[in-house]
């Protein structure tokens, strides 16, 4: 599973710990997430993952995915800082349920979601929205919680707490870069200012500000895809047909591939194209030969992006027993986001209404049409019939109508750009306080968050297309004024979508001890929940609503719609006897456009000692559709990967390549569903707490969750790669009528069938007392994911994705780990950690797909190493000089492109694709 030698030391290092005695501690009555119910004991019959500021401090991180990479919980996150494409959203996705599936809070209460939805498509809440110059502390809770908070937190909360009495002022300044210099450069910077004591002035205002900027990192810089040939021997690098210079799709050759191809033909670039041969000419002499573009090669692994937030807080005493407070916060996240040229084919384009794709077609007139070449070849316009009567050598204009179809990707268009900005706006105005021997909080809660999108260097379908007809655009090779004129004219440029999704919520709470049992207070809380949720989903381009640009994202209707949620719950502590506690809690959500949702949960802990403890619980959740599952209209995509097509309808050629249409991205047709049912959930999970010896603590909890009814689409990715849901969904690949080519796949949003995931989690702290040396701390967290099965279909065998890419959905990790260690001695500290994720399979379809090679490949483990070395020997400073991925571990190979973006060759979600990061940083306290 992993290297022994590292547990080893990390046990080795824990048991060193246990003979020292820690600092005590003042015990206060805190809420912890996942309650409603003040208490004073930390360790609860919840399992929550507790992230102090000085942890983060310590880490070097530097914004809040960095924080959460971390966490052994969080598998497959998705992050707009290490992945170029996309709508430039970072999510938490705990447990690999999908970030729709874990609920992301602000000091207990909830934000908006992105605004840019889709059907069956992630809303989820964007990590960019959270201030990170005023986080305290990150509580994870990691169990199901839908008896206190309601839909989404199926997987579990992750409840980002700020800062509430800080009274002194900070600023920082940090710098970054990578070890070779190929991009991906990092500055920032933030400030806290903090004034007012509550208890002496009557009132608490804090502010604070933090800004990061990340410059690109151009995938051919690094070429992580260009390793295929020694991890997948007898492999192509991952292509696509549609490269430049361009194809005579009749014929199946690229002029650039040839010598003295003619004027104005450009040859095939040995960076961003590989040549594939395929027989041989009419003339017997030559080579069938043609480009396949590198796709891999022209697109960003990190993209350019600018993050700011600002957040401010007052606390007003209202009396020694209560306080009103107000809360504002302002995020902006602007990236843009580079994605290989445009591809061109007619496969990259809208299907027609008659369920064949249009063909882009030059006349053979044309000045730039290769005719030399092709009589030097021994093509004909017609087709050249062999001894039997059949096709021996087709010809470039077959059907006699002076055309011929061309494919290839539009390099002098430059990169296709997706300029994102995304805001998010929060208000929340409340009171908290103790009236009557009950503890209130109350408040009022208005997020907004908005998307702009522009785009660059996309063209659209049908100004194209009569461009290519005119002649006077050349495919092989540079265009001439009028040529660059015409594409201008069929350019797609500028703001396409602008949107913004709404979350009011007025909430309130009480809760206090109601009478003495065997083993304390019994305690209740009660709480309403009045919500209201709004999203105005709008394209501000017509073309670009309706799916016209080539090679874009589809189609994206608009979609306005709105819900109104009711919700009571209650919560009920009853420590029933010495070192027990059981706690209920219940919880019920009206929805005004789909019905209600009852979900309880019983929890039970027994500490027989101060040395142990015991916890369980067991409960139901719920996640509701999103407004766009049930609300949008019709629209259109493609798969994310190249997928072939099991019925191609023309055999493959000479040496065995399938014919261009049936492999590549197909066509996906998505529909929403205005009968959708909730998603239902089940979980329970026990576990232990140890400290056999001082300073010591093991924590071992074992996690269940199953899910029915999930809401999801049967992508189109997993749909072709998996033989077996083929066959039974085979009625949704429409074919044209005539060639028997792929249309596109009907992917409806639906009520999917069963999830069945369980695991276990490992929590390992300790510290020790050097002397002189001063304080060692360590800690080991981990999960061990033993069954993660789904059914992709009703009634459907269940398919295990631990440790395994099948095509589709995303591969689960069997391990992931955090192993740390931090060393202080007077103004010294050093923090040294681990972060590790166990490596999956591949399967031979998705090896066949990318790579061409039909059988399975093993990725890698990725283990990396952190470094961060603090020094605070100067009056009111601090200095840090850290390094990321400190053995400059290169990223795993992976043969699958979907890994949370484009970029090919190592896996964006698991894995950062810079190499060793060298960074620093200054701190200066001024208050």
């Amino acid at each position: 599973m992993f290297k022994v030698t590292l547990i080893s030391s990390a046990i080795l290092a824990l048991t060193a710990g246990a003979a020292v005695a820690q600092e005590s501690q003042k015990l206060e009555r805190i809420q912890v997430t996942g309650s409603s119910i003040k208490r004073v004991e930390s360790e609860t019959a919840l399992p929550v993952t507790v992230i102090t500021r000085d942890a983060i401090e310590k880490s070097g991180a530097v914004n809040v995915e960095d924080i959460l990479r971390r966490l052994s919980v969080n598998s497959g996150q998705l992050s707009d800082s290490t992945q170029g494409a996309g709508y430039a959203t970072s999510n938490a996705n705990l447990r690999g349920l999908g970030a729709n599936s874990t609920l992301v809070l602000l000091n207990g209460r909830r934000l908006a979601g992105h605004p840019f939805g889709s059907i069956g498509g992630s809303v989820a809440v964007d990590l960019n929205s959270i201030p990170f110059a005023a986080i305290e502390r990150i509580e994870v809770l990691r169990d199901g919680a839908s008896a206190i908070y309601g839909t989404d937190a199926v997987a579990g909360v992750i409840n980002f707490i700020t800062r509430k009495d800080y009274d002194k002022g900070e600023l920082t300044v940090r710098y970054g870069a990578p070890e070779k210099n190929v991009g991906g450069k990092e500055h920032g910077g933030s400030i806290a200012f903090g004034t007012g004591n509550l208890d002496k002035d009557g009132y608490n205002f804090l502010v604070t500000a933090n800004i990061k900027e990340q410059t690109r990192l151009e995938a051919v810089k690094q070429a992580w895809y260009s390793r295929h040939a020694t991890e997948v021997p007898g492999s192509a690098p991952p292509t696509s047909f549609r490269a430049y210079p361009g194809r005579l799709m009749d014929i199946g050759i690229s002029p650039g591939a040839y010598t003295n191809p003619g004027a104005n033909m450009a040859a095939c670039d040995p960076v961003n194209t590989v040549i594939q041969l395929g027989g041989k000419a009419p003339n017997g002499v030559d080579d069938v030969k043609r480009c396949r573009a590198i796709y891999a090669a022209m697109l960003d692994n990190l993209p350019d992006s600018t993050k700011t937030d600002l957040f401010a807080r007052g606390n007003f005493r209202i009396d020694a027993d209560n306080q009103w407070f107000i809360e504002a916060s302002a995020a902006r996240n602007h990236t843009t986001g580079r994605a290989a040229p445009t591809p061109i084919d007619g496969s990259a384009m809208k299907v027609g209404a008659d369920g064949n794709y249009p063909n882009v077609r030059m006349p053979i007139t044309s000045k730039y049409f290769p005719a030399a070449l092709l009589a030097r070849l021994g093509y004909t316009a017609a087709n050249q019939l062999g001894a039997d009567g059949k096709v021996a050598f087709p010809g470039f204009d077959p059907d006699g109508d002076g055309y011929t179809e061309i494919a290839y990707r539009s390099l002098d268009r430059g990169n296709r750009v997706s300029d994102n900005t995304n805001e998010q706006y929060r208000v929340v105005v409340g009171a908290t306080g103790l009236f009557s021997g009950w503890d209130y909080d109350i408040g009022l809660n208005v997020a907004q968050a908005r998307g702009t999108l522009n785009y660059s260097g996309y063209l659209l379908q049908e100004p194209f297309l009569d461009a290519m007809k005119t002649g006077n655009v050349n495919p092989f090779g540079p265009n001439d004024a009028a040529g660059v004129a015409l594409l201008d004219g069929a350019a797609l440029e500028g703001k396409v979508r602008q949107s913004k999704g709404t979350t009011m919520v007025l909430d309130a709470k009480v809760s206090r001890e109601l009478m003495k049992m065997g083993g304390g207070m019994m305690a209740i809380a009660m709480g309403i929940d009045l919500r209201r949720e709004k999203a105005d989903d709008k394209p501000t381009n017509i073309e670009y609503s309706k799916g016209s640009h080539i090679g874009g994202e589809g189609s994206v209707p608009a979609t306005s719609a709105s819900r109104n949620i009711s919700a009571i719950y209650s919560e009920l502590s009853l420590p029933f006897a010495k070192g027990w506690e059981a706690a209920v809690a219940a919880r019920y959500d009206k929805y005004s456009d789909f019905g209600g949702s009852f979900n309880p949960r019983v929890a039970l802990r027994f500490q027989p000692s101060k040395e142990m403890l015991f916890r369980a619980s067991a409960g139901t959740g719920f996640r509701a559709p999103t407004l766009w599952d049930v609300n949008s209209p019709v629209s259109n995509t493609n798969t994310a990967d190249p997928q072939t097509d099991p019925e191609c309808p023309q055999p493959n050629d000479a040496q065995g390549n399938p014919p261009a249409l049936c492999n590549t991205q197909f066509n996906v047709r998505l529909s929403s569903d205005k009968n959708l049912k909730p998603e239902k959930s089940r979980q329970f999970a026990f576990g232990a707490v140890f400290e056999p010896i001082r300073d010591l603590s093991i924590a071992v909890d074992y996690w269940n969750i199953q899910k029915n009814d999930q809401i999801g689409v049967i992508s189109g990715d997993t749909l072709m790669a998996e033989p077996g849901l083929y066959a039974k969904y085979k009625s949704r690949v429409v074919r044209s009528q005539t060639t028997k080519f792929i249309s596109y796949i009907e992917t409806p949003v639906e009520n999917l069938g069963e999830l069945k995931t369980s695991g276990l989690d490992f929590d390992i702290k300790s510290a020790v007392r050097l002397g002189s040396f001063g304080r060692l701390g360590v800690g080991f967290a981990s999960t061990y994911t033993l069954k993660y099965e789904l059914q992709n279909g009703k009634g459907l065998p269940f398919t295990d994705y631990v440790g395994k890419s099948l095509g589709g959905n995303p591969p689960v990790p069997e391990w992931q780990h955090t192993l740390s260690f931090d060393w202080t001695m007077g103004t010294w500290n050093v923090a040294l950690e681990n972060v590790f994720t166990k490596g999956w399979e591949e399967s031979a379809a998705v090896v066949g797909t990318n790579l061409g090679v039909d059988k399975p490949y093993q990725v890698k483990d990725t283990s990396r190493w952190n470094l961060a070395v603090s020094y605070r020997g100067f009056k009111d400073l601090r200095l840090t000089l850290g390094a990321r991925n400190a053995f400059d571990q290169d990223p795993p190979f992976v043969a699958s492109s979907s890994y949370g973006s484009h970029a090919a060759g190592f896996a964006g979600s698991f894995a950062d694709p810079r190499g060793r990061f060298i960074y620093g940083s200054v701190t200066y306290q001024f208050k």
